[in-house]
């Protein structure tokens, strides 16, 4: 689906790196009266129909495509949900502002968020929110995504399959939730606003709507089982949160995967179409992306994610559909009638974007306001794991073609042209070395811009005892999962909902 790309010189990305660590540009868009934020838990970009997924899992996007630019390189700063969403509401990288390693640490309270920025500037901001580890859950220790949300709306409705102490909100519930507050605002007369809302379902344990399961349950060529492990890390066997009745080929899942993400997109567009309806679209930018994509069995990793920086986890959907009279980037249209861009971007380009598009300036960021003027090329964008709870350290750099990636324990580089390979099979760092080279002296300077941008933000915000254990709970801290279920979150429904 993407053009071929001129490949960058690594003293351009260098060059790139530095000037994006400086600053983000000022361009002010016009004609932009709210921003909604629409982003999908753990969904992977090429199981998408305008990336060019064959399925049909997406038709509500693919039509939104249509009339937005899609960014076919957008990269997560991590594949993890805490520290990739703080690079989307920061618009920094989550090691500057302390939120690493995964999913262990707040934003601290004096770190701004984007949330902040806008209501500053007299923006109503709201959010609605399906995965638990957003909120602190009443949490006495400041910081956190709810900064400066007017609204935050965390109400998990039911109970996952298998992680029964895990609270989430399906699709459908999700839109309701963000229908109540646009009608609310709009009876207050309110259409200056910015709306969060942030799906859950794609991610495991892949539990869809018996319809949609039936409608994606395919005649599985792949005839592979996999064994369930006995941990939820996916190296080599199937995390045992995504365990369907002890269920072992990996077609099933694959097609669970695919039909969760049919039930998402149905309602997202109940949204849209909510939008349109009320006459609130015309002005309206909308951004859609993931937090962080999903090993589907690249490299022997099943069904997980945060357990490596491979492309199949970090590269995310992007598209922004831009209002009449904002400048969107020069884009090529596609042979699907979709126009794309093909240069680099991440998840740190969000805020500057958003803030441009409202009129607020971008200030410091270390992303570019995807408004206006071409799209930055020659960039570099890094990725990374920290250690964490058995976790060894991953790290990944792109520059748009080619991507290097190593692993701590391994002791090796790996490098790979996502153009020609984008399933990273093929290993190219051996024959050029010197690629290798300057890849990582530009990580270099990554490394050290962030480093003096930790000096200038606050200390980490580490959890208190409460939200550890319900981390712990959750299975994202060592230790048996606990049976018992957490404390029923306000607004939670007991028993289990039929549609989901």
């Amino acid at each position: 689906m993407a053009s071929r790309r001129r490949l960058p010189t690594l003293g351009l990305a260098l060059a790139a790196l530095l000037a994006a660590c400086g600053g983000a540009r000022s361009d002010r868009g016009t004609g932009v009266e709210r921003v909604v934020l629409v982003v999908c838990d753990t969904l992977r970009a090429d199981r998408l129909g305008l990336y060019g997924y064959p399925r049909g899992t997406s038709p509500r996007l693919d039509e939104l495509a249509r009339e937005s630019v899609v960014f076919d390189e957008a990269y997560a700063c991590a594949p993890m949900t805490v520290p990739a969403m703080a690079g989307v509401m920061t618009g920094r990288f989550p090691q500057e502002v302390g939120v690493t390693p995964g999913n262990f640490r707040l934003i601290p309270a004096e770190v701004e968020t984007l949330a902040e920025r806008l209501k500053a500037h007299g923006v109503t901001t709201a959010a609605v929110v399906s995965n638990p580890v957003l909120t602190k859950r009443g949490s006495p220790v400041p910081g956190g995504f709810e900064q400066g949300f007017d609204h935050f709306d965390a109400r998990m409705s039911q109970r996952e399959k298998v992680r029964t102490a895990m609270w989430e909100r399906p699709a459908h519930h999700t839109t309701d939730a963000a229908i109540d507050w646009l009608e609310g605002a709009r009876a207050e007369g309110n259409d200056r606003f910015f709306l969060w809302v942030h799906y859950q379902d794609p991610h495991g344990p892949y539990t869809p709507p018996e319809v949609y399961a039936e409608r994606f349950a395919g005649d599985h060529q792949d005839s592979r089982r996999v064994p369930v492990g006995p941990d939820k890390l996916g190296r080599g066997d199937i995390p045992h949160y995504q365990n369907l009745d002890g269920e072992q080929r990996v077609d099933v899942y694959r097609d669970l995967y695919d039909a969760e993400i049919a039930f998402f997109d149905e309602h997202v567009g109940r949204l849209f179409d909510w939008l349109r309806d009320h006459d609130l679209w015309e002005g309206t930018l909308v951004v859609f992306t993931a937090d962080h994509g999903e090993a589907l069995g690249e490299h022997e990793y099943w069904f997980c994610h945060g357990e490596n920086v491979y492309r199949d986890v970090v590269r995310v959907p992007l598209l922004v559909r831009y209002p009449r009279g904002v400048g969107a980037p020069a884009a090529e249209l596609g042979p699907d009638g979709v126009r794309r861009v093909s240069a680099l971007v991440g998840h740190v380009d969000v805020r500057p974007t958003i803030e441009s598009a409202l009129g607020v300036d971008p200030g410091s960021r270390r992303g570019r306001a995807l408004i206006g003027a071409d799209v930055p090329t020659g960039r570099v964008l890094p990725q990374r794991l920290l250690p964490d709870k058995g976790r060894a350290k991953w790290e990944a750099l792109s520059d748009g073609r080619y991507r290097l990636v190593w692993h701590e324990e391994e002791g090796r580089h790996r490098l790979y042209d996502v153009l020609e390979d984008p399933g990273e099979t093929v290993d190219l760092a051996e024959g050029n070395p010197g690629r290798v080279r300057a890849m990582l002296d530009a990580f270099k300077v990554y490394e050290a811009a962030t480093r003096e941008g930790r000096a200038a933000q606050a200390a980490e915000a580490p959890m208190d005892a409460e939200r550890l254990e319900m981390m712990r709970k959750l299975g994202y801290v060592d230790g048996e999962d606990a049976e018992a279920p957490l404390d029923e979150p306000d607004g939670a429904s007991s028993g289990t909902d039929e549609t989901r």
